[in-house]
């Protein structure tokens, strides 16, 4: 019997501030992926509401957002719900960036609606790791979230979760494999250092913690790099920068290693090898 295997579609696109122009963009590529057999397509960092963090070390005082005052929470609402029909329609799973109203009082979330392929929402993942920008706007997460998709275990990290070693530790250990990393890296004025590291960075991490990594981004210019897939095997792929498109990936299990990358084994208490001074 042919193994199962896990068909993978990942998005960019310029995400702006208009959020019917991005689920525009959002409900094409579902068609698109759904079209090509993927089973699960996958959106970068707030690809839906716009990204109202702030980088003003690079000189961006806003990307897309100016403010959530007086934001449009109902249509939000509204296009969320038509992308969870269209996914039951399809029968297809979406990862979907977006932001998550909790009151008045309290600053959103910076999140990856995890939505299944009957058009229910299974699971939330919330941006743990925020950068100064991000915490005049947003409030951080404080969980992980993991689930199962035709026997592969899956994980979600946001944007400046890659700097939290930690994080990437902890999907490990819970036995992920899949890790759907969604960025928004655009709109600089030109490059930064996240056009240099980004990419190696992530290409280590896939190797080192045995996971297939899915990076994407916004394909807004400036944007820092382009959507990539990153293997535990140094297998690797990308879209071209600053142009919206899609990639894909089949997955089978025998292209993902086992829990243990390295035996470190049990240490030697010999009385030669506790002694650093010892002779040859």
């Amino acid at each position: 019997m042919r193994p199962e295997t896990l068909n993978i579609a990942t998005c960019q696109f310029p995400i702006s501030g208009d959020m019917d122009r991005n689920a525009e963009y959002v409900q094409g590529y579902m068609r698109q992926a759904a079209a090509k057999g993927a089973n699960i397509v996958h959106f970068p960092e707030t690809a839906l509401s716009g990204y109202a963090g702030s980088c003003p070390e690079y000189g961006v005082d806003v990307f897309d957002v100016p403010s959530f005052r007086g934001y449009d929470w109902e249509r939000l609402r509204d296009r969320t719900r038509e992308i969870m029909g269209l996914s039951r329609e399809l029968g297809i799973w979406v990862i979907l960036g977006s932001t998550h109203y909790l009151d008045q009082s309290n600053k959103p979330l910076n999140c990856l609606y995890l939505i299944s392929d009957g058009g229910t929402i299974r699971n939330r993942y919330d941006k743990r790791t925020c950068t100064p920008g991000d915490l005049k706007v947003y409030s951080p997460g404080s969980r992980s979230v993991t689930f199962t998709l035709k026997g592969f275990k899956c994980g979600l990290l946001i944007c400046a979760d890659s700097g939290n070693p930690p994080l990437y530790q902890d999907y490990q250990q819970k036995g992920v494999r899949v890790l759907f990393h969604a960025y928004y890296n655009a709109r600089f004025n030109g490059p930064i250092p996240n056009d240099t590291y980004i990419v190696p960075e992530a290409r280590a991490k896939a190797r080192e913690y045995g996971m297939w990594i899915f990076a994407n981004n916004s394909s807004a210019r400036h944007s820092c790099w382009a959507t990539f897939i990153a293997g535990p095997d140094g297998q690797f792929k990308k879209l071209r920068r600053h142009q919206a498109g899609i990639l894909y990936q089949e997955l089978r299990p025998a292209d993902l290693p086992g829990n243990a990358r390295f035996a470190a084994g049990t240490p030697s208490r010999h009385p030669r090898a506790m002694n650093g001074r010892s002779a040859p």
